[in-house]
């Protein structure tokens, strides 16, 4: 089951970069959810300044691949929207082009419960110029609110900064259920949870993501809509 979600999505995910001048730096993940070239990401990777944004698609994760790519395609992207009270930004390739994704890509969080099996994808190392996707599997560990109302997803996998902006998939049905921010601290303003702040002393094995909810309603406001 967690192999078919995994070749379902993994053509999809793509590591975020931005290129500064003769520098490309790396960013995190975002991921396709239509086929006319709308990603999603978590807003915090943005850092204010939507300049030289592009996505880098890698070769067929089954394969044994370098660990760095000499070369790699790279394609620019624009912000098309973003949510910063809960940290979903949409994403559009430049290219006039359309890229044929998975039907059934959105999901809900309304039913989901304690104990479902996921499956997060991200590219966890690429800060230190490791291009290849990773899968980890996990169980939901709690639904919970922040203090600004934010719907946030608990996980019992310890992701790395570089997974951020990745899917969080149910492995039950291979809906995409979830935007992965990163690790979770119960700090007491729970505000900053939905701004991808995670504070010393709290590097626990659980993690989070917030509801794909608020994804699809950016999507939705730009007149996308996903199935």
């Amino acid at each position: 089951m967690l192999q078919d979600v995994s070749l379902k999505f993994a053509g999809g995910c793509m590591m975020l970069v931005r290129k500064r001048e003769n520098a490309v730096v790396f960013l995190g993940t975002a991921f396709l959810m239509h086929d006319d070239g709308y990603l999603l990401t978590a807003a915090h990777l943005l850092a204010e300044d939507p300049a030289g944004l592009m996505v880098v698609s890698t070769s067929n994760p089954d394969d044994f691949v370098p660990i760095s790519l000499d070369q790699v395609s790279a394609m620019s992207v624009s912000v098309s929207a973003v949510d910063k009270i809960h940290n979903v930004a949409l994403l559009e390739i430049d290219r006039n082009l359309r890229i044929k994704t998975p039907d059934h890509l959105g999901g809900t969080t309304e039913n989901l419960s304690i104990g479902t099996s996921l499956l997060s994808l991200g590219f966890p190392f690429g800060h230190d110029e490791m291009h290849n996707l990773m899968a980890q599997s996990a169980i939901l560990s709690s639904k919970v609110r922040s203090k600004n109302g934010t719907r946030l997803l608990l996980f019992d996998t310890m992701v790395l900064d570089g997974t951020a902006g990745g899917p969080l998939v149910n492995a039950d049905d291979g809906r995409v259920i979830g935007i992965v921010i990163g690790r979770f601290s119960p700090v007491e303003d729970g505000g900053d949870f939905a701004r991808g702040n995670r504070h010393p002393g709290y590097d626990t094995q659980i993690s989070y993501a917030v509801s794909i909810e608020y994804g699809l309603t950016l999507m939705e406001n730009v007149g996308i809509a996903v199935v």
